[in-house]
């Protein structure tokens, strides 16, 4: 038999008792926390550190954009754009949130965080043992 009908009986025998299926025991192509990684680490200005913390839960590259973006333009410390970008997700856009609200407004940079972080961020921190 050939090597892609016995993946398919071992799904199958996996699914029935139900065990993780054959394919997900497969290391993952694309992964959006190991691409946010890699995003992060380009340029090497971030640690591999703060990169994981970074793209934790990440569903694809935007907080690493993000945190470039506002480290370029923003010059904000590691902290501060790791909390601010963090769990940042296409739609969200925390970086265009704090450099206008700060050319804009008297806010400090802590409410300038707070403020345009994402919204996964807040309940983020109520579970402080992770997801």
């Amino acid at each position: 038999m050939k090597r892609g009908h016995w993946r398919g009986v071992w799904g199958l025998a996996a699914a029935l008792l139900g065990l993780p299926a054959a394919a997900q025991l497969e290391p993952l192509e694309g992964a959006p926390q190991y691409s946010c990684f890699e995003a992060a680490r380009q340029g090497g200005s971030v640690t591999e550190t703060v990169a994981a913390q970074l793209c934790q839960g990440a569903r694809s590259d935007t907080p690493a954009r993000c945190f470039h973006r506002v480290q370029e333009k923003a010059f904000l410390s590691d902290s501060q754009a790791l909390q601010l970008c963090q769990y940042a997700q296409p739609e969200d856009d925390p970086a265009s949130c704090f450099l206008k609200a700060r050319a804009s407004s008297f806010l400090d940079e802590t409410q300038l965080l707070q403020l345009c972080r994402p919204p996964i961020a807040e309940t983020m921190q109520l579970c402080p043992y992770g997801p």
